[in-house]
């Protein structure tokens, strides 16, 4: 991801929705600093998160957590909540003072990512009750919207109940993208399964299919005022919706470069989007597409990186505040958006933020 030149207003991110394959990212915000197995960024299938939470109160309304634990220590949980995207679906396991714990409904990301200064947090490990005083600092902020409450809760019971294929779940899928995977659930002895002792977790899509079918499928009594998304905003059509997003932002590029003239436009999609002859000269464009409002920071893969450089001139072409409907007939719908056009852009290696590291295996 690369973050994008600010505006006079201060523009900040809220994030960037793209199909394309997330190979560098960049944040609006300091402090995270563990290397974090970001094994979900090439599968846009995976966009389920699991909080852990002991407020009735508070669940559904935002994800907040700690830069640091402690003075010059970040714990990847803590830091996950940096890598929830706008989009996301976040599940919440609510563990009572009576009462099973239980995974009781789903929240959606809307974002903006911030930074809440002076919070005050005390770990519920453990570790935090041993500590007298609570830890003061900057925390990561992801607001949340349309807490949608489950038919029927996922009690402990339940999950202990199918131990056995979650566990086998949760193993497959770290034989596919490596560990670490920061599963939602932790086996105990021969028979237990808890939710990990973890603030945040990455809750796999398999999971997701085995244990509600599919996230298209779960309903529920609304919390909030927020309308209820419709059933083609789960699961199986997220990859549609980016796509929708992207085509609204390519179109847009496209009507841009023929209203200032351009005697040509050719779509590529790969390494960039677009060819355009413009003024007698050849521009390729990188364009990006997004439904946050204000965005600064855009994914970039690799090879787009080292085209931009290599070719002179290459324009990033960024559309934010995509509209993304769902129609009666299950159809994403796209309008409006907002238009920002980088000429002659070149990545700065100071805006850049690699999230994956090659590593060659000793012989």
């Amino acid at each position: 991801m690369v973050v994008l030149p600010r505006g006079s207003e201060g523009e900040r991110a809220k994030g960037l929705m793209s199909a394309r394959t997330a190979v560098l990212t960049a944040r609006m915000c300091e402090g995270a600093e563990m290397a974090i197995n970001t094994w979900w960024h090439d599968d846009p299938d995976e966009i389920y998160w699991m909080e852990v939470t002991h407020d009735p109160e508070t669940v559904g309304q935002r994800l907040i957590s700690p830069k640091r634990e402690e003075p010059g220590t970040a714990r990847w949980t803590y830091e996950m909540t940096s890598h929830v995207q706008p989009g996301d679906r976040v599940f919440h396991w609510l563990k009572p003072k009576k009462g099973q714990p239980s995974l009781v409904g789903w929240s959606i990301a809307v974002g903006p990512l911030q930074t809440f200064p002076s919070f005050s947090w005390k770990a519920k490990g453990t570790r935090g009750r041993a500590r007298s005083e609570p830890t003061v600092g900057d925390a990561w902020l992801m607001p949340l919207a349309e807490f949608t409450l489950l038919d029927q809760p996922i009690t402990r019971a339940d999950v202990i109940g199918r131990r056995r294929e979650i566990v086998q779940t949760m193993r497959e899928v770290a034989q596919r993208v490596g560990r670490p995977t920061y599963p939602p659930f932790s086996p105990h002895g021969a028979r237990d399964l808890r939710a990990s002792q973890a603030y945040l977790t990455k809750f796999p899509a398999a999971l997701v299919d085995l244990l509600l079918r599919r996230a298209d499928q779960i309903s529920g009594t609304e919390r909030s005022d927020a309308p209820k998304p419709e059933p083609a905003q789960g699961y199986m059509s997220d990859a549609v919706k980016r796509a929708a997003i992207e085509r609204h932002a390519v179109d847009a590029a496209i009507k841009h470069y023929r209203r200032q003239g351009a005697s040509d436009v050719e779509e590529l999609g790969k390494p960039y989007d677009l060819r355009v002859w413009l003024d007698g000269k050849e521009r390729h464009v990188e364009v990006k597409g997004s439904v946050g409002l204000s965005v600064g920071a855009v994914q970039l893969t690799q090879g787009e990186v080292e085209h931009a450089r290599r070719h002179q001139p290459t324009d990033l072409f960024v559309v934010d505040e995509i509209v993304a409907e769902v129609t009666a007939g299950g159809e994403i719908r796209t309008s409006g958006g907002r238009e920002r056009l980088w000429a002659s852009w070149s990545p700065d290696d100071r805006s850049l933020r690699p999230t994956h590291l090659h590593y060659t295996l000793p012989k």
